[in-house]
């Protein structure tokens, strides 16, 4: 995982985000995670806030906030969509950050 002096939100890339989620959502593979979903591995509605915290503190650039609010997250989503989902908000994040 990469360590916080490396955090560049703007340029996450999905691929990047799905390797944290498969590290931190102990028994998924980076093969299975287009088919397994945040539900399946554990994850709730509270357990969805948690998961966006670490990807920000892991991912995202310095200057973006515990104010951000993963939208459009869901336990339904496998891993890649929650992944392409999360890149998206990083990056979204990122270019308003002052």
């Amino acid at each position: 995982m990469p360590a916080e002096t490396h955090q560049r939100g703007w340029g996450v890339r999905p691929d990047e985000v799905v390797e944290l989620l498969c590290a931190v959502l102990d028994g998924v593979t980076a093969d299975e995670a287009g088919s397994v979903s945040l539900a399946a591995v554990g994850v709730d509605e509270e357990g969805l806030a948690a998961l966006w915290d670490t990807v920000c503190e892991e991912l995202a650039e310095r200057g973006l906030g515990p104010e951000l609010q993963a939208d459009g997250l869901k336990v339904s989503m496998t891993l890649v969509q929650a992944a392409n989902v999360l890149s998206e908000l990083l990056h979204d994040a990122s270019g308003n950050a002052s």
